[in-house]
Formats: C-alpha cells, structure tokens, sequence
C-alpha cells in the first residue's frame, strides 16, 4: 500500500493499478471478466459488449452476485463504463468514453493527476483478496440460483441507492425485485398445487388484474408460508410504493429499511422453500453498514488520521486582519 509520502509526493506505483488481477467466468467463454489492482472491471470487446448496455448490465449482474456473496458493491453508473486496451502482458488502460465520477478517480489515481483531496482516498484504502472475491461470486451464484429468474439488476440498484440515501428510488427497485420474488413463489407454491392444475385455473391464477400483490401475499399468508412479520413489513413496503407513484409521497429512511429488509427476506424464503427468512441477512448487513443518513455526523464518527490545511474564511480565528467584502443586507443578525 502507498504511504503518505508516496501519495503527496505522486511516487506510489501506478503501473499496479493497471494491472490485472484475476479473471472471473460470466459465462462468455472463450473469454472472461477481468479484475484490474485498482478495481476496474474489463469485458472483451466483442460485438456484444462494445455495447454500452450490454456491459453496464453484465457489471451490474457480477456485482450482485459479489454482494449477494458478501462483499459490498455498487452498481455503476453508466457513463462510468468506457473503452480501452489491454497488453499482452496483463495490462489495461482505459482510452476514454468514461466520464462518471468513479471512473474519473480511477483515471486520474491511474495517470497521478488526482487532487491533494481525492488522492487522501489512496491512504490505507480498502482492499479485498481474488481468493476472497472468487469464493464470494461462488456463494452469491449458489445463492441466487436457489430463487431463480431473479432481477439482479433492480436489486444491485435498490442496495446502492439506500446507500446514498436516494430512498424513493431504493424502495421502487427493491419493491419490483420483490414483486419479481414474489411472482416466482406463487408459481412455485400455488400454481404448482395440486399438480398439473387445469388450462383454465392456471389462466385464472395467472391474471394479474385479479390477483395483485396483495391478494399473493394474503394467499402466501394464510398458507401458513409467510410469516406475519414479513407479511406486514411487504403490506406497508407496497403502500408506500403506490403513495410515491400515485401521489408522490416519498418515502422516508425507515420506510426504505423496510424495503431493504422485506426484499430479502422474501428472497430468503423463496430460495430456502419458506423455511429460513434470514438466508440473505448478511446481504441487509452489508448494506446497512455502509449507510449513515444522519446529516451531521457524531462527534464518534469523525476519526481524522491526517489533516490537510483549509483555507481560513472571515470569522475563522486565523483569518486575522485581512479586508473582505461585506454585503451590508446579508450580513447574519441576532434574533
């Protein structure tokens, strides 16, 4: 890891950040998704993936199944994607069309460009392991195939906007990967019973006009498969969801955290056959961890390691005697 010198000084290893780290099957073969030091993920660019879709939504999908398994991630954003190449000996330099803000830290940290306040993210950053991120994408793949069709897309941003306490947006995309969750456990517990059901009552349980969510978590509810708990926690995720589209009532952190832990506790109970609602706990864990919606943060939080000087402003004690502009009609006045 760079020291503090290395980084004031722009003498830490920057040919590191380019190289690759390890490659990861997504089902591409002959080829793979590659990890760079710094992060940066690397798709081929075939005729698929020169599309800026098709990448974004094959990151999105390796991401989930990182977070499902464990390890913290957030979806990109989609001018965070761009073009680039790599050396036969292992190497990548992104060549341009990204211009998100986490792909400009990544160039700039890349070619030592980055500001004294952004490169303070290069001191004891964190860091993970390829043996620990291979054998999180194997869990979060076991995990997600137990459910099935699952949206990993929707839920990779419902998680990432809780965490930048977007929470109206968070709660519309874990509230449809719910929805989603919820469609495959009336399939599989209702529409399955009895066995080979009739053409006409499999159409009937199959309109959706009759049978909104609602009704599909009543009937999950009085099968004695959903437990009251998460029967009540989904009832008002739902309210709100309508409030905000019909209405726009926005949502709030809590009603958020309600959806965060709703989802997965619907997918929990979908993957284990309605027997364990905390399959995907660690999922919620991880989540909640990264996200503080206090506004000011507590006198506990604020740990500072190393200072950097800020330049005084009036008032500040080390402004001293120095003339500055006042505008009389704004100048703060006691009440």
């Amino acid at each position: 890891m760079a020291t503090l010198d290395d980084i004031n000084g722009r003498t830490y290893d920057y040919v590191k950040l380019h190289r690759l780290s390890t490659y990861f099957d997504v089902g591409i073969a002959p080829f793979s998704l590659g990890v760079c030091y710094d992060g940066t993920l690397i798709l081929p660019a075939t005729e698929e993936y020169a599309s800026r879709d098709n990448a974004f939504s094959k990151f999105n999908q390796t991401l989930a199944e990182l977070l499902v398994g464990g390890i913290y991630c957030e979806a990109p954003q989609p001018n965070d994607i761009g073009y680039g190449r790599m050396s036969w000996e292992g190497y990548a330099r992104v060549e341009g069309a990204s211009t998100g803000p986490a792909a400009a830290f990544r160039t700039a940290a890349r070619m030592k460009m980055m500001s004294e306040l952004d490169s303070m993210r290069l001191l004891n950053p964190e860091y993970i392991t390829v043996a620990e991120m291979q054998a999180a994408l194997k869990s979060g793949r076991e995990l997600l195939a137990k459910i099935g069709s699952f949206p990993q897309e929707q839920m990779l941003h419902g998680t990432t906007f809780y965490v930048r306490k977007q929470w109206a947006e968070s709660l519309l995309h874990l509230w449809t990967t719910t929805e989603r969750v919820l469609e495959t456990a009336w399939t599989r517990h209702v529409m399955a019973y009895p066995p080979n059901p009739s053409k006409k009552r499999r159409e009937f349980l199959s309109d959706h006009r009759t049978w909104t969510a609602s009704a599909k978590l009543e009937v999950l509810l009085q099968k004695q498969l959903l437990p009251e708990q998460t029967y009540e926690t989904l009832s008002e995720v739902r309210k709100a969801r309508n409030s905000f589209a019909h209405n726009g009532v926005a949502p709030d952190h809590s009603m958020a955290r309600m959806a965060l832990q709703g989802c997965f506790e619907m997918a929990s109970l979908c993957a284990s056959h309605f027997t364990d609602p905390d399959l995907f706990k660690a999922v919620v864990d991880v989540v909640e961890a990264r996200c503080n919606p206090n506004l000011i943060p507590t006198r506990k939080e604020v740990k500072p390691t190393h200072w950097l000087p800020i330049p005084p402003l009036p008032g500040d004690k080390h402004w001293d005697n120095q003339p500055y502009e006042v505008i009389e009609e704004l100048r703060l006045k006691p009440v």
